[in-house]
């Protein structure tokens, strides 16, 4: 599962990555090298301003949290 997961992500993310290995979407999306603030009672993710990945990394955050929630 998980790697059917990490697939999703790395299709969602760019073309660049839809076919990478799980070594490449670990080293370019999952381990990220931001953090979490806290402002305002909301939680902001702030990414590096020249990190390469990050455009692939918000396109798939947007894709993620874009899909509907069944509940």
């Amino acid at each position: 599962m998980a790697h059917n997961l990490g697939r999703a992500v790395g299709i969602l993310a760019s073309h660049d990555l839809a076919r990478a290995t799980a070594a490449t979407l670990q080293r370019t999306l999952f381990t990220v090298p931001g953090r979490l603030v806290h402002t305002a009672r909301r939680l902001h993710l702030r990414l590096p301003t020249h990190w390469p990945w990050a455009d692939a990394f918000t396109h798939a955050l947007t894709a993620v949290t874009a899909l509907p929630q069944h509940g």
